[in-house]
């Protein structure tokens, strides 16, 4: 792991393996880039591959305060400080968000876009109105606990699931306040797309069947002004089939890319 000095004294933590052509993977909310560990190394046999923790993640660094823009800057500045000029981009959850947005602003950096479980109108509240619908049985746990106890309704592969949580838990556990201020975040999504510039990017959306927190998996905002859409609902899938069903995703997004 190497970091990057930004500007105001951020840090971003990243990884970078592989040679050839770039791909970018973008983590979900409290989560870091021990998320996308195994997919790096597939990937890295063909493609370089950088991870890295977004802002107020991981071993980036944390802020009193920041917002979707800074996440959007961050991308930016790390691409340019690593010599890549444009590359695929993929974003899991909140990562799908930043990519969709940076993708938007920054047309010219992206080769492809990939957005697996992450949809802007559902990603900022959906966690919360999960908790909300099973209020009884969460009645007395935090958000860490809430996660756990609900665990079988976000993922239909819960095993594969766990493994996965738990890799990023024994990398960096996010403390209650990081993860409020990484939601407020969030919550300028519809600040920041009330314009929208067509989009002619190729852009895969891959959601599982059995998510809970993607309300409506065949409709999204964005189809309104991107061009070249498709998308693709995993049957034993829940909030993150590239890990549930980790042959299945591989072979689409290789074919995808390529």
């Amino acid at each position: 792991m190497d970091k990057i000095l930004l500007g105001n004294g951020i840090e971003i933590a990243y990884r970078d393996v592989g040679q050839g052509i770039p791909i970018v993977l973008i983590h979900g909310l409290d989560g870091n880039l021990a998320a996308f560990k195994q997919l790096s190394q597939q990937l890295s046999d063909r493609y370089r591959v950088i991870t890295y923790d977004v802002r107020g993640h991981g071993k980036s660094s944390r802020c009193e305060a920041f917002d979707l823009e800074d996440h959007i800057e961050d991308l930016y500045i790390l691409m340019e400080r690593l010599n890549i000029s444009s590359a695929h981009i993929l974003g899991h959850d909140m990562g799908g968000i930043i990519a969709s947005e940076f993708t938007e602003k920054y047309q010219y950096k992206v080769i492809t876009l990939t957005i697996v479980s992450a949809k802007s109108e559902d990603i900022a509240n959906g966690f919360n109105k999960l908790m909300v619908d099973y209020q009884e049985e969460l009645a007395g746990f935090n958000k860490s606990e809430a996660m756990i106890i609900l665990f079988s309704k976000l993922f239909k592969e819960k095993d594969k699931a766990m493994k996965w949580y738990q890799s990023q838990k024994l990398y960096n556990r996010p403390t209650p306040e990081e993860s409020a201020i990484a939601v407020r975040a969030l919550l300028n999504i519809k600040d920041l797309t009330r314009v929208h510039h067509n989009v002619s990017i190729p852009t895969l959306i891959v959601n599982g069947k059995y998510d809970p927190l993607i309300q409506n998996k065949s409709h999204y905002d964005m189809d309104q002004y991107y061009d070249q859409v498709t998308k693709i609902v995993f049957d034993n899938s829940g909030h993150a089939p590239h890990i549930e069903e980790p042959e299945k995703f591989l072979k689409l997004y290789l074919d995808f890319v390529s």
